[in-house]
């Protein structure tokens, strides 16, 4: 694949939404903390949740690759990353952050496993496409 292919030009967005979106929601639950009047470290348990995800669904994320396709996986990745910051945005108590949070984890589970054989596939280079991947993905 080609670095300016739209594909690929897709997966490197979509490698930095995964870790933006996860680092923002994970700052703002102590955001939300103070909004409520609570302290920070009352809620950061609840967001566990997604960093729990984002590593354990890594690997159902892979095995689900391969047997539905990564580019399915990866329309299931961008549409779920955005409902579920959308539903992270709307909680209104500790218990929907736990469950909207690592709802956000589970989709972002999906990048790393699916989207980085996707873009090194067929590339003479996938040393400097995956650290040109990294880079924008962090």
């Amino acid at each position: 694949m080609k670095l300016s292919s739209p594909t690929s030009l897709l997966l490197n967005l979509g490698h930095a939404m995964d870790h933006w979106v996860i680092a923002i929601f994970l700052y703002t639950v102590s955001v939300i903390a103070g909004v409520w009047g609570a302290d920070w470290k009352e809620l950061t348990p609840y967001a566990f949740g997604a960093s729990f995800m984002f590593g354990a669904g890594s690997i159902v994320s892979g095995k689900l690759g391969d047997q539905w396709g990564r580019r399915v996986m990866m329309v299931i990745f961008f549409f779920g990353m955005g409902v579920a910051a959308i539903l992270t945005a709307l909680v209104q108590n500790a218990w929907q952050i736990a469950i909207a949070m690592t709802l956000l984890g589970a989709f972002a589970a999906i990048y790393h496993p699916v989207g980085i054989p996707m873009l090194v596939q067929n590339v003479p280079n996938p040393g400097f496409v995956i650290g040109l991947n990294g880079l924008v993905g962090n």
